[in-house]
This record gives structure tokens, sequence and C-alpha cells, in this order.
């Protein structure tokens, strides 16, 4: 399997290598472009000299033919370019170096611009043998206004093409020092992504094997999607462990809550059948056997239909139903134990508030709740519950003065089996009348809360849509 590290190396080493090629190529066209244009500019310059010294020798005789040929060859060493005069006829008059010959063909192109009385530039291959590339500047020598010679500078391009070759050599240096450096920096920067990654799949089969412990420190002054990643990964990790506790808190809850009544339930049928309970005792124990197993029963029955919520197996009946009668429906089923505790209940919900939901699945919010308010009320408290419309939504809130619940375990409320008095009777029920709440309100897609004072009370608000 390759790495990354090579992955990144080959990715950007080939990027860099033909960024350069392109680049070298570009500035190798540059570059000659513009030495070629300096010496073009140098030899028409110095060819405009010598021909203005011609058209004079011309008028005047003033050199002979020998000084003249001493001059070119003087001017020849100093240009570095051969020089040649010729006529109309494409005759060589004077040449400055016998060796350098130019074909009829070539010089007759050349001959005929600058008898036109044009400057002619043009590179060459010039040689019998071993073709080399000259750049030959033509122009004409004019005396009156008529061209009496033409005038041809021809120099090497060897030396440009050295200081070509000397910035080739250059640029393939820097190619290369930039291969270095970028091979170094993208081990560093491969690095500090490689190694949260590896730490990340270490951790991940851990997690895999059953231990939820791991915890990636995320680097130091490090804000970019490697800390996020791992960022991610921790909060995973976290709600991983807490799944993995609760269930086997629930498994726990589970055992505890099935294993009271049914060692109940197996002791008073030992008792029955090995008449240790007489029989005039036995339709009681049996009474007893019969509560238990209803118990039991609510249990399954309050699991099975939490299950169903969570799963999504309940499809809801929408409708829309004033609030405020299913309140009052509730309240009337509490009337005996609201009366033995002597609560006091305010009712402040408009009447009028039509809201639409699952008329039979609001009710069973409505009376956990109303559940909680008057179990865990003080003798002689009170509850209230009031409505308000807000922003389009209608919020219900059903308050009571009970114990309160410690800021530290509102966000478990509304765990599976959880207790804030952690009492584990059936008889007070078994914690799972707010998960249905919670489950119930969640499939409305509204939201519910709760605000608590330990020794205050506590408040549970909840959403529902207006008609």
């Amino acid at each position: 399997m390759k790495s990354i590290y090579f992955k990144f190396v080959v990715t950007y080493t080939i990027i860099i290598a033909v960024g350069f090629l392109i680049f070298g190529t570009v500035l190798n066209n540059l570059t000659e472009n513009y030495f070629v244009s300096q010496k073009q500019t140098q030899l028409v310059r110095e060819a405009e000299k010598i021909a203005t010294g011609l058209a004079l020798w011309y008028i005047t005789g003033f050199l002979e033919q020998d000084r003249l040929r001493f001059e070119i060859r003087f001017l020849r060493d100093y240009l570095n370019a051969s020089i040649l005069l010729i006529n109309k006829n494409a005759n060589v008059i004077l040449n400055s170096d016998e060796q350098v010959y130019i074909d009829d063909l070539n010089l007759r192109k050349i001959r005929d611009k600058v008898f036109e009385g044009e400057i002619a530039v043009k590179k060459l291959l010039i040689g019998d043998m071993i073709k080399r590339e000259y750049l030959v500047i033509g122009y004409p020598v004019v005396i009156n206004n008529h061209v009496v010679s033409g005038l041809l500078l021809i120099t090497s391009t060897d030396e440009i093409r050295q200081t070509l070759k000397m910035y080739n050599r250059i640029i393939w240096l820097i190619t290369l020092f930039e291969v270095l450096v970028v091979l170094i920096i993208t081990y560093a920067l491969t690095q500090r992504i490689i190694t949260p990654i590896k730490k990340l799949a270490q951790a991940s089969r851990k997690i895999a094997e059953g231990d939820f412990s791991q915890k990636i420190p995320i680097p130091n002054n490090s804000d970019d999607e490697i800390s996020e990643l791992i960022s991610s990964f921790n909060y995973m990790t976290e709600k991983l462990e807490n799944l993995e506790m609760m269930r086997k808190s629930f498994i726990f809850n589970v055992s505890h809550e099935l294993r009271s009544p049914l060692t109940s339930i197996r002791g008073f049928v030992e008792g029955i059948l090995d008449k240790t309970i007489p029989d005039d005792k036995r339709d009681f124990y049996l009474t007893l056997v019969k509560e238990e197993v209803i118990k039991l029963n609510n249990l399954i029955n309050q699991l099975l239909e939490l299950s169903r919520l969570e799963w999504g197996k309940i499809n809801l009946n929408l409708s829309e139903f004033k609030i405020y009668s299913v309140i009052a429906e509730e309240l009337i089923k509490f009337e005996k134990r609201i009366e033995e505790k002597e609560i006091d209940v305010t009712l402040q919900v408009d009447e009028e508030l039509v809201v639409k939901a699952d008329r039979d699945l609001i009710s069973r919010v409505v009376h956990n709740l109303l559940d909680n308010a008057i179990k865990y009320n003080k003798v002689g408290g009170k509850i209230y519950i009031y409505s308000e419309v807000v922003n389009g939504k209608a919020y219900i809130t059903i308050q009571d003065t009970g114990v309160g619940i410690p800021e530290k375990l509102q966000k478990l409320i509304w765990e599976r089996f959880y207790k804030v008095d952690e009492s584990r009777s059936l008889e007070n029920g078994v914690g799972l009348g707010l998960s249905i709440v919670k489950e119930i309100i969640k499939l409305h897609k509204q939201n519910i809360w709760v605000e608590s004072e330990e020794g205050v009370g506590s408040k549970f608000t909840f959403t529902l849509d207006l008609k």
C-alpha cells in the first residue's frame, strides 16, 4: 500500500517538474529572443556606421582597398562578426573572412532586400559538412539615394547558445533545489497529517475491541481539518462510551426491574405449591402474584412503546384539537392523587388554543409530566399549567413545587430507567416516562426542555405546531 507521503512526493514532484519545464521553455525562448534582439540592434547600429564610412569612401576614394580591408578586419575582431561587401550581382567585393561562405540562394534573398533599400535580418545555417547557425545583417550602402552595394555583417549564434546553456543549467539547478525543498516540506506536512491519522486508526481498532477510553490530543494552536477530524473523533468516542454505559445500565436496570417481581412471584407460587401458604390465604397471595404480573406487563409494554418510538415504527395520526381539553382530561385521571397530597393546581391554558399533533401521543406526554409533577411534589404543593404562543408555536408548561432536579442530573433524566431518587421500585415507576415523552416530542419534530432548581421545583416545557 502506497503511503500518503509517497503520493504527495510523486504528485508535487510532477507538478514542479512540469511547471519548471514550461517555465524553462518559455524563459529559454524569451532569453534567446532578447539576446538575439540585443545582438541584432548592436550589429544594425554598427552596420549603419560602416555603411556611412563606405559611402564616403565611394565618393572621395579617401581609403585605399588595402586600408579598407584592414579597417574591416579590425571591425570584424571588434564586433566578433564577419563583414562582407556585395554588389548588385551578389558578387562579394570585399570579405573580412575568406572562410565564411554564403550559398547563392540565401545571398540573393538578402541582396534583393538590401538593394531595395531595406535592412535585412536573417538567421542562416552556414557550412559545408557541419551547419552552424549565423545571424546575418544586410545594410544598404547609399549614395545620392541610390544603393551602390550591400554590407553584410555575419556573426555566429554560438555565444548566445552558450549563454542560454548557462541559464538552462541555472534553471535546472533551481528546479532540483526546489524539488529537494518541496520533498522536505512535504515530509514535514505529511508527517503532521499522517501521525494523527495513524493515531485515529489505532484508536479506532481499540474502540472496535470495546475500549472506549481512547482520546486523541488536538495539536496546539491548530484549527485545520485534521484538528476538526480529531475533535469529531473524540466526540464520537465520548458518545459511543456513553451509549455503551447506557447499554450496560439498561441491561442492569431491566434485570433489576424484572428480578424483584419475578422473585416475589416465584416465592408466592412456591409457597402455595409446597403448602407453606395456608389454603385460606392462597387467594390473597394469588392476588399479589396477579398485581406483580400486571406490573411486569406494564414494564414490557413501556419498553416496547419506547422501542417503537425510537425506531420510528409509530405513525403519527395528526389532527387538530384543543390542548386545553387534553390537559383537563388527564387532570381528571389524577384527581384522587391530587386530593390525597392536597396539591393546588392552577390551569391557565387558552381554552381555544388549537394545535396540530397526534392527540393520543400528546395525551401520553401530558399524563407522564403530570404523573411526575404529582409524584415528586410535596404535600400541599402547587402545580401550574399554562400556555403561550410565540412565533407561530404553542408553548405548554407544567411546573411543580417539588424536590427539584440537581443541575448536573438534568441531562440524565431523559435516559431510560433514570430516577433522580435512584429508587428501583416498580411501585414508583421504572424511569421510562420521560424517555417516552422525549421520543414522542421528537417524533413530532418539536422540542422539550426542563428548568429546575433543587428544593424549589421543576418546570417542563414543550412546543407544538398550531393548526
